[in-house]
């Protein structure tokens, strides 16, 4: 049998009438003290107990809204081992009250956090990132090149027939790595950011009359063209984007919600401005340029030069950090050298995998 002192409210008026309650094993009974109201038996699953929170009053809900309260916690947490309520609550109230078995809670909690936005969020991107329609990757290009015209590019003065000739070379390149995608390639002056070449997730590649000019021969500017090319095929853009937008895109597009992601592309011309793209995504390009040069017989040097002559270049232009990640540049020359040392260049032609 199990007792306890209490409050009765009948859920009408907010007078607390003081009563005892009594559990025989079958029926609760709850009589007013001294004989007063009320005097009720009642069967335990008509009752709901709620679950415990530390060291808080405890509460039975009772049929029309009326209510016990008391602050005996053991007595009600019998109640409920005896009539099997809250058997999930007790455990966590068990829980609760010892602060190693906390402590170590939190921590799992930090863990799990720091696992999820690690390694969780990248994968969940990445899935989101190739399952984008062609459609909305062109709007949310077009957005981004007519802002970046706006701010930092100015009409290409490239003389026509080098245009021509590197329109032709892009397409034989881009035919060979990844001809069923839609590869665009434009050329723009920018007195501001200088020397450089980005890809927007449509397809549509920029590159600067600014690069075109400071390169020695053709074969340093395919190597920044299949570098770009890489950075669309895997999807680097769009990724970076849903990483960066945090959880509520996330769950937005696992939800169906593509589109929502076209809300970001303003976002496009700040990240390549700010950061370029994530030191893991230009590894990737850079190998992916680095297979394909060396299995078509050039070995690494011609993007090696490129990027050498960009950053010593760079220092006179406003728009330095634009579209680049130049501070890694001999780490990156270095990776490609350890590539090409690795990797002995066999016959036949190259490509992105």
């Amino acid at each position: 049998m199990i007792e306890f002192k209490g409050a009765y409210f009948d859920g009408k008026i907010s007078r607390a009438y003081p009563v005892s309650v009594v559990f025989d094993g079958r029926r609760l009974h709850i009589r007013g003290v001294d004989g007063d109201y009320p005097a009720l038996d009642i069967a335990p699953e008509d009752c709901a107990i709620t679950p415990p929170l530390g060291n808080t009053m405890r509460y039975i809900k009772l049929p029309g809204g009326a209510q016990c309260e008391t602050a005996d916690t053991e007595a009600v947490s019998a109640l409920e081992h005896l009539t099997g309520r809250n058997a999930g609550m007790r455990l966590v109230h068990f829980m609760e009250k010892r602060w190693k078995t906390a402590a170590a809670a939190l921590a799992g909690l930090v863990l799990c956090v720091w696992v999820f936005v690690t390694y969780g969020i990248p994968f969940v991107a990445q899935k989101i990132a190739y399952s984008v329609p062609p459609e909305l990757t062109e709007q949310m290009s077009r957005q981004a090149i007519k802002m970046l015209d706006r701010r930092f590019l100015k009409p290409s003065e490239l003389d026509r027939e080098k245009s021509r000739e590197l329109q032709g070379e892009f397409r034989r390149l881009y035919r060979e790595i990844d001809g069923d995608f839609d590869y665009r390639l434009e050329f723009r002056k920018s007195p501001y950011i200088g020397p450089n070449a980005f890809a927007l997730p449509s397809g549509l590649i920029i590159m600067t009359d600014e690069l075109v000019k400071l390169a020695a021969d053709n074969r340093e500017l395919q190597a920044i063209l299949v570098h770009e090319i890489a950075h669309v095929k895997k999807r680097h853009a769009l990724r970076s984007i849903i990483q960066n937008s945090g959880v509520f895109l996330l769950v937005s597009a696992l939800a169906g919600d593509v589109t929502s992601i076209t809300s970001t592309a303003a976002s496009l011309p700040t990240l390549l401005a700010q950061s370029g793209y994530s030191r893991k995504f230009e590894t990737e390009a850079d190998r992916a340029a680095a297979v394909y040069m060396i299995r078509k017989g050039w070995g690494t040097r011609p993007l090696q030069a490129i990027l050498l002559r960009i950053t010593r270049n760079m220092a006179g232009y406003p728009g330095e950090s634009l579209l680049s990640s130049h501070p890694l540049t001999d780490q990156r020359v270095r990776y490609l050298r350890d590539i090409e040392a690795s990797m002995p260049a066999p016959q036949g032609s190259g490509g992105i995998k």
